[in-house]
């Protein structure tokens, strides 16, 4: 495509600057972007996540308070890594399955609540959960279309 271009003198800069994405990193670009407007939400859902997935202690209170709330789905939640939306799509899945049992540990365990407010970022609300099941089935389009 740059060669014809260039034959035809279509260029700015002879071309210089001419840089073609990928569809799927293009799409990962609109994702990301997206994903600002709930970056709070997000934020607060990821810390909850990395405390409970962060000792053997923490993660068998979690697993009480799984056993605790008579839960269907008893998986684990996902710890994300932030650069990568894909990851954090599948961590705020596993985490939205698992809203009462944040819940739950938010009353039985303290230090959950006392460490995730001292980082600045609190424990998650209400609010966020919403905000979270409402862009999630936006996410899986995007998350099936990158692996197409």
């Amino acid at each position: 495509l740059k060669r014809r271009l260039l034959s035809r003198n279509s260029l700015v800069m002879s071309g210089n600057h001419f840089h073609m994405r990928c569809c799927a990193h293009i799409l990962n670009l609109v994702v990301k972007e997206g994903l600002k407007d709930i970056d709070g939400s997000i934020g607060r859902i990821r810390h909850a996540v990395w405390y409970v997935r962060s000792s053997p202690a923490r993660l068998a209170k979690f697993k009480a308070c799984i056993d605790e709330e008579s839960m269907d789905y008893k998986g684990l939640v996902w710890l994300d890594v932030e650069t990568r939306w894909n990851s954090t799509y599948l961590m705020l899945v596993s985490a939205s399955k698992h809203e009462r049992t944040f819940e739950e540990l938010s009353f039985r365990d303290k230090k959950y609540v006392n460490e995730l407010t001292k980082k600045g970022k609190g424990v998650p609300t209400e609010e966020d959960w919403k905000h979270i099941n409402l862009i999630i089935p936006f996410l899986k389009l995007f998350y099936d279309a990158t692996l197409h």
